[in-house]
């Protein structure tokens, strides 16, 4: 997961103790499995455009990005990486329409591009629609079977749709291919809790504070160990009344 998606995210847990933040999906600026679209000798401006764009996203500046991202488009119509990073921050700026038919015109130009799908099966889930994100996560995967994001992503749908031991699976997959991953770990963490597993949600939580802490990811780290004073504290039974 980039920097600009870990600026965002913190754990994204929704879940075991009435929801402590809206899941957070990962949503890479620029995955480096997919090279930007060549762009001619004569275009070279439009890279730069680009990677401005991409260093406005992650300054926090969104519509100065889509005016860049606008720019490539305009110049190079067949630049994948500008459609779905400038839908990525239509997403963040809650144009989902927007967003979505900016995937769409990724995958119009190559229908094999796994991280269109994986970005449009985010904002599918942010909207609630966990069973069509998972179809668009599953085709991901399908196109790059070692996609860590798509299976974090994954992991998150399952856990909207109630399939606790798939989420798990796919978290364990994604840390096995981006071991620094601690969203991963502490999402993982709070699916084990409610499935009763509460050393192993104790041992994720405390990896993910880690992590977040080495990551200088301050709010992520707080809320790691706050999650893991709640759930550490001894339950409080009632005494049993004797006659």
């Amino acid at each position: 997961m980039n920097n600009i998606s870990r600026a965002i995210a913190i754990l994204g847990i929704a879940t075991a103790l009435g929801g402590l933040t809206p899941a957070v999906y990962a949503v890479s600026t620029v995955n480096p499995s997919y090279p930007s679209s060549p762009t001619p000798a004569t275009e070279t401006n439009v890279q730069e455009l680009f990677n401005r764009g991409v260093e406005k996203t992650e300054r926090g500046d969104l519509q100065g990005a889509i005016e860049d991202f606008d720019g490539v488009v305009r110049l190079n119509p067949s630049f994948i990486e500008a459609y779905c990073n400038r839908g990525f921050v239509r997403a963040e700026l809650g144009n989902y329409k927007g967003a979505i038919a900016d995937f769409n015109s990724a995958l119009r130009i190559d229908p094999h591009h796994a991280d269109a799908y994986n970005k449009r099966g985010t904002v599918l889930a942010q909207r609630g629609n966990f069973s069509e994100a998972l179809a668009q996560f599953n085709t991901a995967l399908r196109y790059d079977a070692n996609f860590a994001d798509a299976y974090y992503n994954r992991g998150l749908a399952h856990s909207g749709l109630g399939n606790a031991k798939a989420a798990i699976a796919d978290y364990d997959r994604a840390i096995q291919l981006q071991p620094d991953m601690a969203e991963a770990y502490g999402n993982r963490g709070t699916v084990r809790y409610r499935l009763g597993d509460k050393s192993g949600a104790i041992a994720d939580l405390q990896q993910a504070a880690r992590i977040f802490s080495a990551q200088g990811n301050v709010p992520a780290h707080q809320q790691a160990l706050t999650f893991l004073q709640t759930i550490q504290q001894p339950s409080t039974a009632k005494p049993s009344v004797q006659p």
